[in-house]
């Protein structure tokens, strides 16, 4: 029976390896008896989807009830409004679990918590920790991290040990550990990344040291990521790690952290405090679906408006090939080329930029090089794909930047270029 990728079904799985049994959360899918039982055992508990990084927030103190949505809290007098309240106002999928939280106490914050990255090239290597991205900032969290840093790198791999086993379709598995100063440590959520994820595929990439130095720096969003990399680099991206067509991608800047600008679309917010600018992107995207934030790449400008070369490898006769390249520009006002209001070829697109020490002959070959090899990486992880759409990005300095693949790419785009024989060159391929 093929197991269920969801919280609960990886709860059932990670409960049969007994050295684990301890460090899980008590987990049950969400009803009505399962509501009154846990908030008869927990002072708070935590209701989410059974997919998806949605939280609800119970507690219970001085005979009332405070149920916290992302910024919105509700108060009721008895526990037999609650279950009543969560259908009819919160409740927008079909399966949700339920599960303890463990709250923080006293002057000096006592519980930590993670998101630990474990990763392998092939369902047949080994599983490594790749990397660690802090919850909330803490000088006491790093420590002790550091300090439980052997005991925590040895529970995360038992746990993707186990988990890929199940899914061995899956090489990224996130998971958020919970961890106080006595060296006790809670798994408190598993999250699959399987090929499709941008996490995944930009762990993928990275382990090839020659595509390294072409990838923006990237991350798993959290509030200390986020604080991080607006600090580095004043300028970030967000992004879902599941996503296409550009939706819910927005880019925030640092006005010398006087204020900052929040920009998705046409639409520009903003905020006079980090702490607002990042309320409001947890309100408004976090509550739906998984995000990384990454370095913001300074694009080439046509008329104003940055550009980026969609390349795309196909594989023919058993090795990968480039098909075809066009330059999109975006439209004005815009920061992504998703929405563009003009198609190039790339010859036609260096004539415009005007950048001295660009060859058309030499980027070309170049461009070539590195989308063959970062398809060639991603086949490792996803075996039967044959195309792969890549996003390249081009700086001022001519610098080449791969922004990321996509597993299926639009070509209606090279119907539109004047010379059909692209586009015509492209079906052929992929019929074989």
């Amino acid at each position: 029976m093929k197991a269920s990728s969801g919280r609960i079904g990886q709860y059932k799985i990670l409960k049969t390896v007994g050295s684990l049994c301890k460090h899980l959360l008590e987990t049950e899918l969400l009803s009505e008896a399962s509501l009154f039982k846990f908030l008869g055992k927990y002072k708070t508990i935590v209701i989410k989807p059974v997919f998806g990084p949605d939280e609800i927030f119970i507690s219970h103190e001085n005979a009332k009830f405070e149920i916290r949505s992302g910024a919105k809290i509700t108060t009721v007098m008895n526990k037999e409004e609650i279950y009543p309240h969560l259908i009819c106002n919160e409740i927008t999928q079909n399966y949700y679990i339920i599960q303890p939280r463990w709250i923080n106490s006293g002057f000096i914050k006592s519980h930590f918590q993670s998101f630990i990255t474990v990763h392998r090239k092939s369902a047949s290597s080994e599983w490594y920790l790749k990397s660690k991205a802090e919850k909330y900032s803490s000088v006491f969290g790093r420590f002790f991290y550091k300090l439980f840093l052997q005991k925590i790198k040895k529970l995360s791999i038992v746990v993707a040990k186990k988990l890929g086993e199940s899914f061995p379709g899956c090489n990224s598995i996130v998971i958020d550990i919970g961890y106080n100063q006595k060296g006790n440590i809670w798994i408190q959520d598993t999250a699959l990344h399987f090929p499709k994820s941008k996490w995944s595929q930009y762990l993928i990439l990275t382990d090839k040291s020659t595509l390294d130095t072409y990838l923006p720096d990237t991350d798993l969003f959290s509030q200390v990521t986020f604080n991080d990399f607006l600090n580095r680099y004043h300028k970030v991206i967000i992004k879902p790690c599941f996503g296409k067509e550009g939706l819910g991608i927005v880019q925030i800047s640092s006005n010398n952290h006087l204020s900052y600008e929040i920009h998705t679309g046409r639409k520009k917010f903003t905020k006079s405090s980090l702490e607002e600018t990042y309320q409001f992107i947890e309100e408004h995207y976090l509550s739906k679906k998984y995000y990384l934030v990454q370095q913001k790449i300074n694009l080439a400008m046509i008329n104003d408006c940055p550009m980026d070369v969609r390349v795309i490898a196909q594989k023919v006769d058993s090795n990968w090939k480039i098909t075809g390249k066009i330059v999109k520009v975006a439209e004005n006002d815009f920061f992504i080329t998703n929405v563009a209001q003009k198609l190039l070829s790339l010859e036609d697109a260096i004539r415009y930029l005007n950048i001295s020490n660009l060859n058309n002959d030499t980027l070309e070959s170049k461009i070539d090089e590195i989308c063959i090899s970062a398809a060639g990486q991603l086949e490792a992880d996803m075996k039967e794909i044959n195309m792969i759409g890549f996003d390249i990005g081009i700086t001022d300095q001519g610098n080449l930047w791969i922004i990321e693949g996509n597993y299926n790419p639009n070509l209606s785009m090279f119907y539109m270029l004047e010379d059909k024989k692209i586009y015509m060159k492209m079906l052929k391929a992929k019929r074989k």
